[in-house]
């Protein structure tokens, strides 16, 4: 008898083919799935295959003895009780490293919009706004060449794009939780970064200990006209306290990710020009969004066969009695 496996977002077609081949599918054609349909449908499966906007709960985890694991395309897995998940001997499978250089291409190019303000640019023009006239104050930008760029977190991503900056010319400053020398990128205070820094770019994971790490506090410290980019996960920032930075337009942004996504239609944000607004598209290039769905599958197919996974978000699964 096949394994039931419940996938919680539509995908490719012929993912599903390859994926039915092998397994007994129940399939969502919404994304997010709706709870009540995951609750439901988790009940007659053996594994589950999700993605980031799938809240996978210690209830849900509870009710449901026979899951043999959750393999989700994502490389964080804030959205899945990893506590209750790890207690019921449950492991569960991510998929790292694959989206280090796409993510970290998106973290370059929203810093090249924001400091060259191209996104106001293109509206701009396509209002038909743009005359004749010419004066040399023209939407003034910045220059990456001339910036320093804080670093913070010191991963795979954050070094990746330290590496791409340092290619443009720039100076690098890094803080990471545990600290790291990194060779062409100077430690420093985290304050001391916000202070020094004329852009600051987050690449460090959404836990317990980085939520609101990017305080009022610290967002009052940044230079005037200094950006801040986010291409790790919307908690590491108060959100309310980056909007109101905003508003007193003397910092701009380029955000990827938010507190709440997708990101409500009222947001203050959609109304800003100080800030380039992307939805959630770090891995979003086909050989990365590949990468991720291979990843996903050996950890499927791994954990349905009582194998350790491969990729493993939490791996003290195997360890605790």
């Amino acid at each position: 008898m096949k394994s039931r496996v419940l996938i919680t977002l539509p995908l490719p077609a012929a993912v599903l083919d390859g994926l039915s081949q092998q397994f007994d599918l129940q399939v969502c054609d919404e994304s997010p799935m709706p709870t009540g349909d995951i609750a439901k449908w988790a009940q007659a499966s053996d594994a589950i295959l999700c993605s980031l906007g799938t809240p996978i709960t210690a209830d849900l985890i509870g009710a449901n003895p026979q899951l043999r694991t959750i393999s989700s395309i994502s490389v964080g897995v804030d959205h899945i009780d990893t506590d209750a998940a790890t207690a019921a001997g449950l492991p569960i499978g991510h998929t790292p490293e694959v989206l280090v250089d796409s993510t970290a291409d998106l973290a370059l190019a929203l810093m090249l919009a924001t400091t060259r303000r191209i996104v106001e640019a293109d509206r701009f023009v396509r209002q038909g706004q743009w005359s004749a006239d010419w004066t040399t104050d023209f939407f003034l930008g910045s220059d990456l060449s001339r910036a320093t760029v804080g670093i913070v977190g010191l991963g795979p991503t954050g070094l990746a794009v330290a590496k791409r900056v340092t290619a443009f010319g720039a100076q690098v400053i890094g803080w990471n939780r545990t600290e790291r020398a990194v060779p062409g990128v100077r430690n420093i205070a985290l304050d001391d970064l916000f202070a020094e820094a004329d852009i600051v770019s987050i690449h460090t994971a959404a836990t317990a200990e980085t939520r609101h790490l990017v305080s009022a506090e610290r967002l009052a410290l940044m230079k005037p006209g200094a950006v801040i980019v986010n291409t790790a996960r919307g908690s590491v920032i108060d959100e309310a306290a980056l909007i109101e930075a905003l508003s007193s337009g003397k910092i701009r942004a380029g955000l990827d990710v938010y507190e709440q996504e997708p990101l409500a239609q009222d947001s203050p944000l959609l109304a800003m020009d100080n800030v380039v607004l992307m939805p959630h598209l770090g891995s979003a290039t086909a050989a990365t969004r590949q990468a991720m769905m291979e990843r996903a599958y050996a950890n499927l197919v791994a954990g349905l066969e009582g194998k350790p996974l491969p990729w493993c978000a939490n791996p003290q699964v195997y360890t605790t009695v």
